[in-house]
């Protein structure tokens, strides 16, 4: 696809903190395959950057491969970004979907660090739990509902559901099952293994990435190549990694309640087990 108004061949569309920039990089590194310039778009959503319009999305996509696709974790968060699956099935109907996922009360936990790391949680909050952000963590762990919503929009066969235990235990597997789903030549990853930048944005100064995350911060990264903007973050972990405290037991166990009867329904709606989950 060629034409000057290109549009994504496949979409990554969650979950946060399941894999979803391991899988962005290795596709990235396809021959066949051109990724967004930014790996997070989030032109689906009218809170982000809907209003950018066509045009904007369009231009993400650039080089002459034959095939071209986006990662945007925030796509499956719909008790705060709702509609995002109609207008994705507007606007790219014959579009492939990958949703990687993970033990739901690990990743809930995954982004609470990471909300600590990026300055957006304070981690002595007594409140958190009964907060906004608690709730907005829940419901991307709430996996079965969010599929449900895609479902009301797309086949089955379109949505290629992945486990980031098996991401960790055998990329190469993994990869070529995304290879199969969205009609690219296989091909062996060049790394094995899953990629995570938390350990590098910890060291980096908290007001700098707020600044990333704004409004205006978005609109200047999106001005600079990734390369650009590694080799920038890799110059500014300078400083002391910062490291979230542990959940409390009693506050896991609470998330565990909660995400149980979820996880029971995407394993009855799928037929796959998740095996290693605790839930």
């Amino acid at each position: 696809m060629t034409n000057a108004r290109r549009l994504p061949d496949f979409i990554i569309i969650g979950a946060m903190k399941c894999g979803t920039t391991t899988l962005y990089r290795h596709l990235n590194d396809h021959p066949g395959i051109d990724m967004s310039r930014d790996k997070e778009t989030d032109f689906f959503i009218a809170e982000k950057s809907w209003d950018r319009g066509l045009p904007w999305y369009s231009a993400q996509f650039v080089g002459n491969a034959p095939l071209c696709g986006e990662a945007s974790p925030n796509y499956t968060k719909a008790r705060d970004f709702p509609g995002v699956p109609a207008r994705v099935a507007a606007t790219c109907p014959g579009v492939r979907l990958i949703y990687i996922l993970r033990d739901p009360v690990a990743r809930a936990e995954s982004q609470f660090r990471h909300g600590v790391t990026m300055g957006e949680l304070d981690p002595s909050d007594v409140s958190f739990a009964d907060d906004h952000e608690y709730a907005h963590i829940m419901d991307a762990s709430r996996y079965a509902h969010q599929l449900d919503l895609w479902l009301e929009h797309f086949r089955r066969e379109a949505i290629l559901l992945l486990d980031f235990d098996d991401l960790k235990r055998d990329a190469q597997s993994v990869m070529d099952q995304v290879h199969s789903h969205i009609g690219a030549p296989s091909r062996t990853i060049d790394h094995i293994g899953a990629m995570n930048d938390s350990a590098q944005l910890s060291r980096v100064p908290a007001p700098i990435l707020s600044f990333g995350q704004s409004p205006l911060g978005r609109r200047v990264l999106g001005l600079i190549g990734r390369d650009t903007r590694d080799r920038i973050r890799s110059a500014l972990a300078l400083g002391r990694r910062r490291a979230p405290p542990p959940l409390p037991d009693a506050l896991l166990a609470r998330m565990r309640a909660e995400l149980a009867p979820d996880a029971a329904r995407l394993r009855t709606t799928t037929g796959l087990q998740f095996a290693g989950w605790s839930v």
